[in-house]
């Protein structure tokens, strides 16, 4: 039984008495040990499997060195780090010093006693040194320093050789590594200790080095390396290893491996000779190192590892010939974080699809700033505090090779500066989609962190009174942007470039101050989801994964349904006019709308076409995209969506419906199942009925949004226009490759180049020689550019696939993958629609869908809402959907579980 597993893991006060030998819960004393023996007492503390040692205290060494102290000083005292001759030479003098330096008789003793006490006389060991920092300094292992492979370590040691090995270790202290390595970290030559560790040595014949996260760029992904015999060969990289990768997103594990021609293990003829290096067996050179089974355990001790100290982990153990685990190290992995960037594109590229042009991503940019700047100030973050934090703001996110990404190393520092994110970390990363692969390894302090309760309780007063009034802000929010909307359309009306100019001006002056009440919306919102799913993990263990959605349906209808049924009604009316239909089969959709505006099909029609685009014209594909055109600037579209609707049988009141259905059933599933619990009911009846009001207030806000951009596409356009007719474009449609900044620049007297003829020129090049897309999740260190990493393109395969489900059923169907829902012609009864995303704009093509199956999105985004509004069973974040499923492959996919099962494949 190890010694420590029974005891409470607290450290000891440093004024607990300097024995020399320390074993039982004095291991945990890191001021004696050293960082790395106690992380060992603490790991073995906890149960893992960790060999059984005891150490020489730090004390022991002081004493030691105490007799020469002075000459050692004097030596350290003008070491000079750039004079590797003479760095070596006062090595060797200082080394020299330690070994001769007599070791006090009690000190010995207690060595030899606890030796024979722990281990047997006859045992085989190994001997590690540890360095013990002072004050600021750092000890070995620590947090922010690894100091690893500077000191001295010993294999295979017996009895005998003990006590040399121990002085040894001290002397590695003084080694010209040592001294070097102090000197370039910036610290002192003066002041350390240095404590042993002697531990029973484990004949390992599989070695490895786990990192729990990528040690590169410290993504959330696990990095293994593991060569044959010991793990010295692996630690020193004097084996050939293989490599594994696991994904914290699905723990697939990807395999590297190498062709093994050496390993190292003890020599049991000699094994005072320590380690060696041997020939690997030929029918071993190309097997993997670990098995499958192997690498899962490895993954889950690290795990335990890494909660235990609560950050990444770089860890050394090996398994013996007998199958077991032994862990014989773990140290953190020192990573800058102030150079890192996690990067993903999960949520925001239903927002911006594919290639994104300068001015949209400028636009958005300003966007972000504003919105998020007006959120922070209304959660009590001082605008002090965020005057300092202007970098985060404008960086929110970023534009790699055309797409836009969020950065959310900056959202994670602007959400901290809110004393409540503890309270909505968690809500928040399900709502980005944030793969576990990316996320930020600092802990968020918790929301009862000494020092910093009364703004906490403050911060926590704050977003209460928001919840109890958020209903009549969103209200005022409403009738506040309505009215702003109609002033700044009248006047842009006939406002002259330079009025254009200070219109857009205005209306960010206008949003900056109010903008920020949805995204308190979606932070209650995400709440509120997060209580639910809680509830009925605790109350409804046994309901059916539909039940939640069944029970979202019904109520109000939000700005997005009224604008769905607002499309529906036309396409009914066209329904009733054939000849619109076979008008549309022979002429385009521009021309037939030019019929139809003139009052060929009747006023009527007419009428309600005008009144849609004038009410809802900011609602179509890509409408975030300033360089796409949306109804309100051409009304042909919404003709032709219309058209696609009526050439079906679908109708508001099939629609209508088709959801209280949905409602009632779920009712009606909700009270069997909680019979005996009326509290229960009533308690998860009002959450999901909060939960729906505030998706109705985030849906009607979105389309708010829409009609922000869509003013500003009016105005860019407009100034594009101008900008053409005085020969400073090429042509007006060149203004989406500039900057908004430099459009209105141009005009107030604050652009920085006359040239946007040639500025322009050379966007448009860029923009359409875009190479392939990033992946939808990843992390740099360092420079984002150096750091980009290469496009991972799935490939068609068979079997079964994963993605988040977000709408419950189970149905078969015909995938019909569909990169522009203009081309895809007539949908088919049993469509299974696969996308890379979608916006508000495929609504009528998700409709006409049996399933959806996105490759990105949320449990939140605009897919997965839709999905569940209209009972269509949704699948998001099921990554390369689009080349892993065939099209006109036949399809099961289960909305509830997140699977999709391919059955074959369309051989045409």
């Amino acid at each position: 039984m190890n010694i420590l597993r029974s005891l409470r893991i607290s450290k000891p006060s440093p004024s607990a008495g300097r024995r020399p030998v320390l074993r039982g819960r004095a291991l945990l004393n890191e001021a004696e040990v050293g960082p790395k023996f106690a992380r060992q007492a603490r790991m073995a503390a906890a149960g893992l499997p960790v060999p059984r040692f005891f150490c020489l205290s730090a004390a022991v060494f002081t004493q030691v060195l105490s007799p020469v102290r002075a000459e050692v000083d004097a030596v350290l005292g003008d070491v000079d780090a750039g004079d590797s001759e003479a760095l070596g030479k006062k090595a060797s003098i200082l080394r020299e010093m330690v070994l001769r330096a007599p070791v006090p008789a009690a000190a010995e003793r207690q060595l030899y006693e606890a030796f024979d006490q722990e281990f047997g006389p006859g045992a085989v060991v190994s001997v590690r040194s540890s360095v013990v920092g002072s004050g600021a300094q750092a000890g070995e292992d620590s947090a922010h320093d690894a100091f690893a492979g500077i000191s001295d370590s010993f294999l295979y040691v017996t009895r005998d050789q003990l006590l040399d090995k121990v002085r040894q270790c001290w002397a590695s202290a003084f080694g010209p590594q040592a001294l070097l390595y102090r000197a370039a970290r910036g610290g002192t030559q003066h002041g350390f200790e240095v404590a042993v560790g002697v531990q029973r040595m484990e004949f390992g014949r599989r070695s490895f080095v786990l990192f729990t996260c990528d040690p590169l760029t410290g993504a959330r992904d696990r990095v293994l390396a593991a060569g044959l015999g010991i793990g010295e060969g692996v630690v020193q990289e004097k084996v050939p290893v293989d490599h594994y990768f696991i994904s914290r997103r699905d723990d697939a594990v990807r395999s590297v491996l190498a062709h093994k021609t050496q390993l190292m293990e003890e020599n049991p003829e000699r094994l005072a000779d320590g380690p060696r290096t041997a020939p690997v067996p030929e029918e071993l050179c190309d097997t993997a190192v670990l098995t499958e089974e192997q690498i899962r355990k490895v993954v889950a001790t690290g795990d335990r590892i890494e909660r235990l100290f609560g950050c990444p982990q770089d860890i050394e153990g090996t398994f013996t010939a007998d199958g077991t685990l032994h862990i014989l190290q773990a140290r953190p992995v020192v990573l800058e974080l102030d150079r890192q960037r996690l990067w993903s594109n999960a949520n925001i590229t239903e927002s911006y699809p594919d290639v994104t042009t300068a001015l949209t991503y400028s636009f958005a940019q300003r966007f972000y700033r504003e919105d998020f700047h007006d959120f922070y100030r209304r959660l009590g973050v001082r605008r002090t505090v965020l005057d300092r934090h202007e970098g985060e703001l404008r960086g929110m996110i970023g534009l790699l090779r055309g797409r836009v990404y969020y950065s959310l190393s900056v959202w994670y520092t602007l959400h901290g500066l809110s004393r409540t994110f503890p309270l909505w970390r968690g809500s928040f990363e399900r709502m980005m989609g944030m793969s576990p692969s990316v996320t930020h390894v600092r802990p968020t302090p918790p929301l009862t962190c000494p020092g910093k309760l009364p703004a906490t309780s403050a911060a926590l007063v704050r977003l209460a009174v928001s919840l109890l009034t958020h209903g009549a802000a969103a209200r005022n929010f409403e009738a506040w942007w309505q009215r702003t909307l109609a002033e700044h359309r009248t006047a842009a009306t006939t406002a002259d470039p330079l009025q254009l100019v200070q219109l857009m001006r205005s209306l960010w002056r206008e949003a900056g101050s109010r903008w920020g009440i949805t995204l308190v919306n979606d932070i209650l919102l995400q709440m509120h989801e997060t209580l639910a799913m809680r509830l009925f993990e605790r109350w409804l263990p046994q309901a059916d994964p539909g039940l939640h959605s069944d029970l979202l349906c019904g109520g109000e209808e939000n700005r997005s349904v009224v604008i769905l049924m607002s499309v529906i009604d036309i396409a009914e009316r066209v329904r009733g006019i054939p000849a619109v239909l076979d008008a549309l089969a022979v002429k385009t959709a521009e021309e037939v709308w030019e019929e139809v505006d003139d009052g060929a099909y009747g006023a009527d029609l007419a009428d309600r076409l005008r009144t849609h685009v004038e009410l809802h014209g900011d609602r179509g594909l890509q409408e975030l995209k300033l360089e796409v055109l949306l109804p309100r600037d051409q009304p042909s579209q919404l003709l032709r969506t219309a058209a696609e609707y009526a050439r079906g049988d679908l109708t508001r009141q099939l629609l209508r419906t088709r959801e209280a259905e949905a409602r009632r059933a779920g009712e009606h599933r909700l009270a069997g199942l909680l019979t005996g619990h009326p509290l229960r009911r009533r308690v998860l009846r009002a959450v999901v009925a909060a939960q729906r009001r505030h998706i109705n207030i985030r849906e009607n806000t979105r389309y708010n949004r829409s009609e922000l951009f869509g003013f500003a596409r009016h105005v860019y356009h407009r100034l594009g226009a101008d900008l053409a007719a005085r020969g400073l474009l090429e042509s007006a449609q060149d203004v989406v490759h500039l900057t908004e900044e430099e459009i209105l620049g141009t005009y107030d007297g604050t652009a920085v180049t006359d040239d946007l003829r040639g500025l322009a020129a050379l966007r448009r090049a860029e923009y359409h020689a875009r190479g392939a897309e990033l992946p939808m999740d990843f992390v740099t260190m360092g420079p984002v550019r150096d750091g980009l990493p290469d496009p991972n393109r799935g490939t068609a395969a068979e079997g079964t696939l994963h993605g988040l489900g977000s709408s419950g059923g189970v149905v078969r169907g015909t995938a019909r993958v569909v990169v522009d829902p203009h081309q895809l012609g007539e949908p088919t009864d049993d469509m299974i629609l696969v996308a890379r995303e979608t916006d508000p704009g495929w609504l009528f093509l998700m409709l006409s869908a049996r399933g959806i199956v996105v490759e990105r999105g949320t449990l939140l985004s605009h897919t997965a809402i839709s999905g569940r509004k209209f009972g269509i069973p949704t699948i998001v974040a099921l990554q390369h959907a689009t080349t892993r499923i065939p099209d006109g492959a036949r399809v099961e996919m289960d909305g509830a579980a997140g699977t999709v099962t391919i059955l074959e494949e369309d051989e045409a």
